[in-house]
């Protein structure tokens, strides 16, 4: 089928840093092209100029990979009826009132995060009610003109169907699609100290847990380098991120390598020549219900896992062993697997080969999309 992917995020390839929505854009793109569909990815212009702004322009527009197309979001109706769309995928709510009459092109919304969560948990933000209920209204709008969704995550079905009721269309056609991308790897480096990776940018409704307090003893005692990539990539003209109390402190420890934002093919090669890589943080009902990204990303380089037990990563580190799962104040806990790991490299194997087996089944893009291609198929 023809199907087109409206982002509102850079994709890999465009020599920019990639935030969660461009790589979902991406694997899905992925994955449905494996299962033979002819798709394209619609980059909306408004987001493409906000990252390529951010911090130090480059002298030249960002390259285009093949199969993307940059558009307005207000031109995306009457590219996808000139191309024959049959199917068109929107990323959340966030473009869909750009959206006019498709035609006979058929709407699948995919719930990618829980934003009305995301918005919850950001109290501080100016006018956050006002902003809550206009995503409620998108949202419930762009659920009742769909022809079918798709989930990122099984853990999320049950919140996602309360939407669906909520909607009008309790018995839309629905899919778990998980994330997907092509695996990298391990290398990891022959370092007498232990290779640390803790990424991402701090999110206010991610707040970092005591993993900070756990490694710091282990940065003292020079057993631990710590590599830390946080950055703001939704930031015009800054892409330097506000940090906590707790990560700024470690940040200026001299066992720290602090990264900037780099390209996925640069940040999955880092990740790679890393040991081990730390994702805890508090619980709050966000997290409850988010695919956490920054640690799918690591597994799929080969890079086992320090994370908590409530995600929708979580089974998968359990059922393939592929890293440890903590409780996000049990700094003791934290601690003794750290030391561990940097006393006896030999423990990490069967977990990077945990990880190896979750990169090359669950996340492999073909794997992820097979329940899209269902999908699809049903809509015809």
């Amino acid at each position: 089928m023809r199907v087109a992917i409206l982002s509102n995020d850079v994709v890999p390839g465009m020599g920019l840093p990639v935030a969660a929505p461009g790589l979902r854009a991406w694997g899905l793109a992925l994955g449905l092209r494996a299962h033979g569909h002819e798709v394209s990815v619609l980059l909306d212009l408004k987001a493409v100029r906000a990252v390529w702004e951010g911090g130090e322009q480059p002298a030249v527009p960002p390259s285009m990979p093949s199969g993307t197309v940059l558009i307005t979001a207000q031109q995306a109706t009457a590219w996808v009826r000139e191309h024959g769309i049959e199917v068109l995928v929107i990323i959340n709510s966030n473009l869909v009132r750009h959206l006019g009459d498709l035609g006979p092109c058929r709407l699948v919304y995919d719930f990618f995060a829980p934003k009305m969560l995301e918005m919850a948990e950001n109290t501080l933000r100016e006018n956050a009610a006002t902003i809550m209920d206009s995503l409620e209204q998108r949202k419930l709008y762009a659920l009742g003109r769909s022809d079918g969704v798709v989930v990122n995550g099984a853990k999320k079905v049950p919140y996602v169907r309360e939407w669906l009721q909520r909607a009008g269309v309790p018995d839309l056609p629905l899919e778990v699609v998980n994330p997907a991308l092509p695996p990298v790897a391990p290398d990891p480096a022959d370092t007498e100290r232990l290779q640390v990776m803790v990424s991402g940018y701090i999110q206010p409704w991610s707040r970092p847990g005591a993993w900070a307090e756990a490694i710091l003893p282990l940065l003292d005692q020079r057993r631990v380098v710590l590599h830390l990539v946080v950055g703001n990539h939704w930031a015009k003209n800054s892409r330097e991120a506000v940090m906590s109390p707790e990560v700024a402190r470690l940040a200026a420890h001299p066992g720290v390598r602090q990264h900037g934002l780099m390209t996925l093919t640069d940040f999955r090669t880092l990740l790679s020549r890393c040991h081990l890589s730390i994702d805890v943080f508090e619980r709050n009902p966000e997290r409850e219900l988010a695919m956490v990204t920054r640690t799918v990303v690591a597994l799929t380089t080969g890079l086992p896992a320090m994370h908590v037990d409530f995600t929708e990563v979580s089974p998968w580190i359990a059922e393939q062993d592929a890293g440890w799962l903590v409780d996000e104040d049990d700094v003791d806990g934290m601690r003794a697997v750290l030391s561990e790991a940097a006393a006896d490299r030999s423990v990490l194997e069967p977990k990077r080969a945990g990880a190896v087996r979750l990169s090359t089944t669950v996340l492999e893009p073909g794997t992820a999309a097979e329940p899209f291609d269902r999908l699809l198929r049903s809509l015809r």
